[in-house]
Protein backbone atom coordinates (compact mmCIF):
# COMPACT_ATOMS: atom_id res chain seq x y z
CA UNK A 1 0.00 0.00 0.00
CA UNK A 2 1.32 3.47 -0.85
CA UNK A 3 2.18 5.86 2.04
CA UNK A 4 -0.99 8.40 1.47
CA UNK A 5 -3.71 9.98 -0.25
CA UNK A 6 -1.93 11.75 -2.73
CA UNK A 7 0.07 9.32 -4.07
CA UNK A 8 -2.61 7.27 -5.09
CA UNK A 9 -3.66 10.37 -6.97
CA UNK A 10 -0.34 11.30 -8.35
CA UNK A 11 -0.81 7.58 -9.98
CA UNK A 12 -4.60 8.59 -11.31
CA UNK A 13 -2.99 11.60 -13.05
CA UNK A 14 -1.46 9.44 -15.36
CA UNK A 15 -4.13 7.53 -17.83
CA UNK A 16 -7.94 6.44 -16.84
CA UNK A 17 -10.51 7.15 -15.90
CA UNK A 18 -9.67 9.60 -12.35
CA UNK A 19 -12.28 9.68 -9.80
CA UNK A 20 -9.63 10.30 -7.27
CA UNK A 21 -8.27 13.15 -6.25
CA UNK A 22 -10.93 15.56 -5.30
CA UNK A 23 -9.36 18.65 -7.43
CA UNK A 24 -11.98 20.24 -10.15
CA UNK A 25 -11.65 18.67 -13.60
CA UNK A 26 -15.49 19.26 -14.67
CA UNK A 27 -15.67 21.51 -18.21
CA UNK A 28 -15.55 25.30 -17.86
CA UNK A 29 -18.94 27.21 -17.61
CA UNK A 30 -19.64 30.06 -20.81
CA UNK A 31 -18.89 32.67 -18.43
CA UNK A 32 -16.11 31.08 -16.85
CA UNK A 33 -14.22 30.59 -20.39
CA UNK A 34 -14.77 34.25 -20.87
CA UNK A 35 -12.15 34.93 -17.88
CA UNK A 36 -9.86 32.22 -19.12
CA UNK A 37 -10.04 33.71 -22.58
CA UNK A 38 -9.13 37.44 -21.02
CA UNK A 39 -6.62 35.93 -19.23
CA UNK A 40 -3.83 38.30 -21.34
CA UNK A 41 -5.46 41.29 -20.11
CA UNK A 42 -5.86 39.96 -16.55
CA UNK A 43 -2.38 39.61 -16.48
CA UNK A 44 -1.31 43.07 -17.43
CA UNK A 45 -3.58 44.17 -15.50
CA UNK A 46 -2.71 42.84 -12.22
CA UNK A 47 0.82 44.54 -12.86
CA UNK A 48 -0.59 47.79 -12.49
CA UNK A 49 -1.54 47.77 -8.65
CA UNK A 50 0.78 47.06 -5.41
CA UNK A 51 0.52 43.33 -4.65
CA UNK A 52 -0.96 44.19 -1.13
CA UNK A 53 -4.07 45.71 -2.91
CA UNK A 54 -4.81 43.11 -5.08
CA UNK A 55 -4.54 40.30 -2.48
CA UNK A 56 -6.67 42.30 -0.40
CA UNK A 57 -9.42 42.70 -3.35
CA UNK A 58 -8.95 39.11 -3.92
CA UNK A 59 -9.56 37.95 -0.77
CA UNK A 60 -12.41 40.17 0.21
CA UNK A 61 -14.21 39.14 -3.02
CA UNK A 62 -13.33 35.24 -2.11
CA UNK A 63 -14.60 35.73 1.67
CA UNK A 64 -17.20 38.01 1.03
CA UNK A 65 -18.63 35.63 -1.88
CA UNK A 66 -19.33 32.82 0.87
CA UNK A 67 -20.46 34.68 3.68
CA UNK A 68 -16.78 35.34 5.63
CA UNK A 69 -17.93 38.97 5.95
CA UNK A 70 -15.99 39.20 9.45
CA UNK A 71 -13.23 37.98 8.62
CA UNK A 72 -12.91 41.09 6.50
CA UNK A 73 -11.78 42.81 9.80
CA UNK A 74 -8.79 44.98 10.60
CA UNK A 75 -7.63 43.48 13.39
CA UNK A 76 -7.31 40.07 11.68
CA UNK A 77 -4.33 38.89 10.40
CA UNK A 78 -3.89 36.80 6.75
CA UNK A 79 -1.40 35.70 4.41
CA UNK A 80 -2.16 34.43 0.39
CA UNK A 81 -0.75 31.19 0.03
CA UNK A 82 0.59 28.82 -3.10
CA UNK A 83 -2.31 26.27 -1.74
CA UNK A 84 -3.74 24.98 1.42
CA UNK A 85 -1.46 22.60 1.58
CA UNK A 86 1.31 25.46 1.71
CA UNK A 87 -0.97 26.71 4.82
CA UNK A 88 -1.50 24.02 6.60
CA UNK A 89 2.74 23.13 6.35
CA UNK A 90 3.11 26.62 7.87
CA UNK A 91 0.58 26.29 10.51
CA UNK A 92 2.36 22.72 11.75
CA UNK A 93 5.92 24.16 11.85
CA UNK A 94 4.07 27.40 14.03
CA UNK A 95 2.62 24.75 16.16
CA UNK A 96 6.03 22.69 16.44
CA UNK A 97 7.99 26.38 17.50
CA UNK A 98 5.48 26.89 20.03
CA UNK A 99 5.46 23.59 21.68
CA UNK A 100 1.83 22.88 21.56
CA UNK A 101 0.58 18.75 20.98
CA UNK A 102 -2.61 18.38 18.83
CA UNK A 103 -5.97 16.66 18.90
CA UNK A 104 -7.51 16.61 15.05
CA UNK A 105 -10.67 14.99 14.04
CA UNK A 106 -11.00 11.33 12.75
CA UNK A 107 -11.31 10.79 9.96
CA UNK A 108 -10.24 13.22 7.56
CA UNK A 109 -7.73 13.33 4.46
CA UNK A 110 -4.61 12.40 5.54
CA UNK A 111 -2.49 15.15 4.57
CA UNK A 112 -3.45 17.12 6.87
CA UNK A 113 -2.32 14.74 9.68
CA UNK A 114 0.92 13.93 7.62
CA UNK A 115 2.00 17.78 7.04
CA UNK A 116 1.34 18.59 10.94
CA UNK A 117 3.02 15.26 11.92
CA UNK A 118 6.25 16.22 9.51
CA UNK A 119 7.00 19.00 11.93
CA UNK A 120 7.36 15.66 14.94
CA UNK A 121 4.06 17.14 16.70
CA UNK A 122 2.46 15.45 19.55
CA UNK A 123 -0.99 13.94 18.53
CA UNK A 124 -4.21 12.14 19.21
CA UNK A 125 -7.42 12.05 17.87
CA UNK A 126 -11.06 12.72 18.23
CA UNK A 127 -13.67 11.07 16.78
CA UNK A 128 -15.93 13.16 14.06
CA UNK A 129 -18.63 12.17 15.58
CA UNK A 130 -17.36 13.37 19.46
CA UNK A 131 -17.17 17.20 18.20
CA UNK A 132 -20.15 17.06 15.99
CA UNK A 133 -22.34 16.10 19.23
CA UNK A 134 -20.34 14.64 22.00
CA UNK A 135 -19.22 15.45 25.52
CA UNK A 136 -16.56 18.51 24.66
CA UNK A 137 -15.49 18.58 28.59
CA UNK A 138 -12.35 16.72 27.75
CA UNK A 139 -11.75 17.33 23.73
CA UNK A 140 -9.76 20.62 23.30
CA UNK A 141 -5.86 19.86 24.73
CA UNK A 142 -5.44 22.30 27.62
CA UNK A 143 -2.65 24.79 26.18
CA UNK A 144 -2.27 22.71 23.32
CA UNK A 145 -4.04 22.44 19.59
CA UNK A 146 -7.76 21.73 18.49
CA UNK A 147 -7.58 21.09 14.38
CA UNK A 148 -11.02 19.94 13.08
CA UNK A 149 -12.60 20.37 9.82
CA UNK A 150 -15.63 21.80 8.34
CA UNK A 151 -16.96 20.78 5.83
CA UNK A 152 -14.96 17.87 6.41
CA UNK A 153 -13.42 15.65 3.83
CA UNK A 154 -14.66 13.04 3.41
CA UNK A 155 -17.38 12.67 5.06
CA UNK A 156 -18.88 16.08 4.00
CA UNK A 157 -20.01 17.14 7.98
CA UNK A 158 -20.47 20.55 8.68
CA UNK A 159 -20.18 21.80 12.12
CA UNK A 160 -23.18 23.63 12.97
CA UNK A 161 -23.66 27.48 14.28
CA UNK A 162 -24.21 26.54 17.69
CA UNK A 163 -22.07 23.76 17.64
CA UNK A 164 -18.88 25.94 16.57
CA UNK A 165 -20.19 28.37 19.78
CA UNK A 166 -19.48 25.48 22.44
CA UNK A 167 -16.40 24.37 20.93
CA UNK A 168 -15.01 27.86 21.04
CA UNK A 169 -16.37 28.06 24.67
CA UNK A 170 -14.60 24.78 25.18
CA UNK A 171 -11.04 26.04 23.59
CA UNK A 172 -11.38 29.41 25.40
CA UNK A 173 -11.75 27.77 28.56
CA UNK A 174 -8.78 25.55 28.48
CA UNK A 175 -6.65 27.52 26.27
CA UNK A 176 -6.59 25.32 23.24
CA UNK A 177 -5.52 27.26 19.91
CA UNK A 178 -8.41 26.06 17.63
CA UNK A 179 -7.52 25.75 14.04
CA UNK A 180 -10.36 25.47 11.39
CA UNK A 181 -9.57 24.06 7.84
CA UNK A 182 -12.78 25.11 6.25
CA UNK A 183 -11.27 24.43 2.01
CA UNK A 184 -15.06 23.21 1.38
CA UNK A 185 -16.84 25.74 2.62
CA UNK A 186 -18.70 27.23 -0.84
CA UNK A 187 -19.58 24.07 -1.70
CA UNK A 188 -21.85 23.58 1.26
CA UNK A 189 -24.37 26.56 1.86
CA UNK A 190 -24.58 25.33 5.59
CA UNK A 191 -21.14 26.13 6.10
CA UNK A 192 -21.26 29.56 5.13
CA UNK A 193 -22.52 31.49 8.39
CA UNK A 194 -19.76 34.02 9.64
CA UNK A 195 -17.18 31.39 11.24
CA UNK A 196 -15.84 34.85 12.19
CA UNK A 197 -18.00 36.66 13.89
CA UNK A 198 -18.89 33.53 15.51
CA UNK A 199 -15.04 32.93 16.91
CA UNK A 200 -14.59 36.86 18.05
CA UNK A 201 -17.40 35.71 20.91
CA UNK A 202 -14.79 34.31 23.19
CA UNK A 203 -11.32 34.56 24.34
CA UNK A 204 -9.92 32.62 22.03
CA UNK A 205 -6.78 32.42 19.80
CA UNK A 206 -7.96 30.73 16.16
CA UNK A 207 -6.43 30.12 12.64
CA UNK A 208 -8.77 29.52 9.50
CA UNK A 209 -7.27 28.22 6.67
CA UNK A 210 -9.79 28.92 3.20
CA UNK A 211 -9.31 27.55 -0.57
CA UNK A 212 -10.24 28.11 -3.76
CA UNK A 213 -8.85 24.89 -5.07
CA UNK A 214 -12.04 22.86 -4.65
CA UNK A 215 -14.31 24.84 -6.34
CA UNK A 216 -12.57 26.02 -10.50
CA UNK A 217 -11.27 24.14 -12.83
CA UNK A 218 -8.55 26.22 -13.55
CA UNK A 219 -5.64 23.45 -14.30
CA UNK A 220 -4.18 23.79 -10.58
CA UNK A 221 -4.73 28.10 -10.17
CA UNK A 222 -5.54 28.42 -6.57
CA UNK A 223 -4.81 30.56 -3.80
CA UNK A 224 -5.46 29.38 0.09
CA UNK A 225 -5.66 31.86 2.80
CA UNK A 226 -4.21 31.93 6.44
CA UNK A 227 -6.46 33.69 8.57
CA UNK A 228 -5.51 34.37 12.50
CA UNK A 229 -6.53 36.66 15.18
CA UNK A 230 -4.21 39.28 16.03
CA UNK A 231 -3.19 38.24 19.47
CA UNK A 232 -2.36 34.47 18.60
CA UNK A 233 0.60 33.04 20.04
CA UNK A 234 1.52 30.64 17.02
CA UNK A 235 4.30 32.47 15.02
CA UNK A 236 2.05 32.37 11.67
CA UNK A 237 4.01 35.59 10.16
CA UNK A 238 7.19 34.35 10.77
CA UNK A 239 6.73 31.01 9.14
CA UNK A 240 5.35 32.70 6.20
CA UNK A 241 7.76 34.92 5.73
CA UNK A 242 10.37 32.10 5.70
CA UNK A 243 8.77 30.32 2.89
CA UNK A 244 6.79 33.19 0.43
CA UNK A 245 6.46 36.65 0.14
CA UNK A 246 3.35 36.51 -2.01
CA UNK A 247 1.00 34.11 -3.48
CA UNK A 248 0.60 35.33 -7.42
CA UNK A 249 -0.66 38.55 -8.23
CA UNK A 250 -1.66 37.29 -11.43
CA UNK A 251 -3.72 33.87 -9.93
CA UNK A 252 -4.95 36.41 -6.66
CA UNK A 253 -6.50 38.33 -9.54
CA UNK A 254 -8.02 35.40 -11.50
CA UNK A 255 -9.68 34.03 -8.28
CA UNK A 256 -11.40 37.78 -7.86
CA UNK A 257 -12.74 37.13 -11.13
CA UNK A 258 -13.97 33.45 -10.46
CA UNK A 259 -14.97 34.68 -6.89
CA UNK A 260 -17.49 37.57 -8.62
CA UNK A 261 -18.45 34.86 -11.45
CA UNK A 262 -19.79 32.52 -8.14
CA UNK A 263 -21.39 35.27 -6.67
CA UNK A 264 -23.29 35.80 -9.86
CA UNK A 265 -24.50 32.42 -10.49
CA UNK A 266 -21.51 30.38 -10.31
CA UNK A 267 -21.76 28.48 -7.25
CA UNK A 268 -25.14 27.32 -7.79
CA UNK A 269 -24.02 25.99 -10.86
CA UNK A 270 -20.91 24.54 -8.72
CA UNK A 271 -23.53 23.04 -6.27
CA UNK A 272 -26.03 22.27 -8.69
CA UNK A 273 -23.86 20.31 -10.76
CA UNK A 274 -22.12 18.26 -7.83
CA UNK A 275 -25.35 17.09 -7.00
CA UNK A 276 -26.16 16.03 -10.31
CA UNK A 277 -22.89 13.79 -10.49
CA UNK A 278 -23.96 12.75 -6.84
CA UNK A 279 -27.41 11.71 -8.20
CA UNK A 280 -25.33 9.89 -11.07
CA UNK A 281 -22.89 8.14 -8.63
CA UNK A 282 -25.19 6.63 -6.93
CA UNK A 283 -27.32 5.16 -9.13
CA UNK A 284 -24.77 3.62 -11.46
CA UNK A 285 -22.49 2.60 -8.65
CA UNK A 286 -25.51 0.68 -6.44
CA UNK A 287 -23.90 0.55 -3.25
CA UNK A 288 -25.10 2.37 -0.02
CA UNK A 289 -23.62 5.74 0.65
CA UNK A 290 -21.75 6.01 4.09
CA UNK A 291 -22.58 10.00 4.53
CA UNK A 292 -25.97 10.39 2.81
CA UNK A 293 -26.09 14.05 3.55
CA UNK A 294 -22.90 14.98 2.14
CA UNK A 295 -23.10 17.86 -0.22
CA UNK A 296 -19.49 18.25 -1.13
CA UNK A 297 -17.60 17.36 -4.31
CA UNK A 298 -16.49 13.46 -3.21
CA UNK A 299 -19.23 10.94 -2.46
CA UNK A 300 -18.23 7.88 -0.13
CA UNK A 301 -19.44 4.22 -0.21
CA UNK A 302 -19.81 1.07 1.87
CA UNK A 303 -18.32 -2.08 -0.06
CA UNK A 304 -20.32 -5.36 0.53
CA UNK A 305 -19.25 -7.73 3.60
CA UNK A 306 -16.11 -9.12 2.86
CA UNK A 307 -14.74 -6.60 0.10
CA UNK A 308 -11.66 -4.75 1.39
CA UNK A 309 -11.13 -1.19 -0.29
CA UNK A 310 -7.34 -1.68 -0.94
CA UNK A 311 -7.92 -5.24 -2.71
CA UNK A 312 -11.06 -3.15 -4.94
CA UNK A 313 -8.73 -0.45 -5.34
CA UNK A 314 -5.85 -2.36 -6.87
CA UNK A 315 -8.29 -4.15 -9.57
CA UNK A 316 -10.01 -1.04 -10.25
CA UNK A 317 -6.42 0.63 -11.17
CA UNK A 318 -5.21 -2.13 -12.97
CA UNK A 319 -8.68 -1.46 -15.14
CA UNK A 320 -7.51 2.00 -15.09
CA UNK A 321 -10.29 3.36 -13.05
CA UNK A 322 -9.15 5.30 -9.93
CA UNK A 323 -10.28 5.56 -6.69
CA UNK A 324 -8.96 6.11 -3.28
CA UNK A 325 -9.99 3.57 -0.80
CA UNK A 326 -11.47 4.50 2.77
CA UNK A 327 -8.63 3.37 5.10
CA UNK A 328 -6.43 6.51 4.32
CA UNK A 329 -8.94 8.69 6.09
CA UNK A 330 -8.60 7.12 9.12
CA UNK A 331 -4.96 8.07 9.76
CA UNK A 332 -4.84 6.71 13.49
CA UNK A 333 -7.20 3.89 12.55
CA UNK A 334 -7.14 2.38 9.03
CA UNK A 335 -9.33 -0.67 10.14
CA UNK A 336 -12.04 2.02 10.28
CA UNK A 337 -12.36 2.34 6.73
CA UNK A 338 -11.52 -0.82 5.17
CA UNK A 339 -14.57 -1.36 3.90
CA UNK A 340 -15.02 2.12 2.32
CA UNK A 341 -13.96 3.56 -1.33
CA UNK A 342 -14.16 7.74 -1.76
CA UNK A 343 -14.82 9.12 -5.28
CA UNK A 344 -14.45 12.47 -6.65
CA UNK A 345 -17.80 14.24 -8.39
CA UNK A 346 -16.05 17.66 -9.60
CA UNK A 347 -15.70 15.80 -13.11
CA UNK A 348 -17.87 15.75 -16.54
CA UNK A 349 -21.26 13.72 -15.85
CA UNK A 350 -19.89 11.34 -18.37
CA UNK A 351 -16.53 10.12 -16.57
CA UNK A 352 -18.56 9.65 -13.40
CA UNK A 353 -21.14 7.35 -15.14
CA UNK A 354 -18.33 5.18 -16.47
CA UNK A 355 -16.13 4.59 -13.10
CA UNK A 356 -18.98 4.15 -10.93
CA UNK A 357 -20.01 1.59 -13.74
CA UNK A 358 -16.77 -0.44 -14.12
CA UNK A 359 -16.75 -0.03 -9.68
CA UNK A 360 -20.13 -2.09 -9.99
CA UNK A 361 -19.02 -4.51 -12.69
CA UNK A 362 -15.92 -5.42 -11.02
CA UNK A 363 -17.65 -6.03 -7.20
CA UNK A 364 -20.43 -8.26 -9.72
CA UNK A 365 -17.83 -10.21 -11.14
CA UNK A 366 -16.89 -11.21 -7.62
CA UNK A 367 -19.95 -11.93 -6.58
CA UNK A 368 -20.59 -14.04 -9.59
CA UNK A 369 -17.19 -15.89 -8.60
CA UNK A 370 -18.12 -16.30 -5.19
CA UNK A 371 -21.77 -17.55 -5.66
CA UNK A 372 -20.60 -20.04 -8.40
Amino acid sequence: MHDNSTDLEVEALIEGVNLSDGHPRMSLSAGQTEIVAAFPDVFWEARKSPVGVVERDSRTAFLSSIGQYRALADDIHYRSCYSSSTAIDLVGKAIRDAGKCVTMVEPTFDNLHDLLAGHGLEFRSVAETTLATGDLESVPPADGVLFIVTPNNPTGTVLEEQRLHQIAAACAERGTVLVIDSCFRAQDLRAQYDMYAVLEHYELNWVVIEDTGKLWPLQELKVGFLNWNRANPLPLARMYSDHMLSASPFILRVVELFAEDGRHGGYDRLRGGIQHNRTLAREHIKLTPAYPDSRISVDVFRLPAGVRATALYTELKEAGVHVLPGELFYWERPELGTDLIRISLARDPESVIVGCQHVYQQLESWRRVVIG
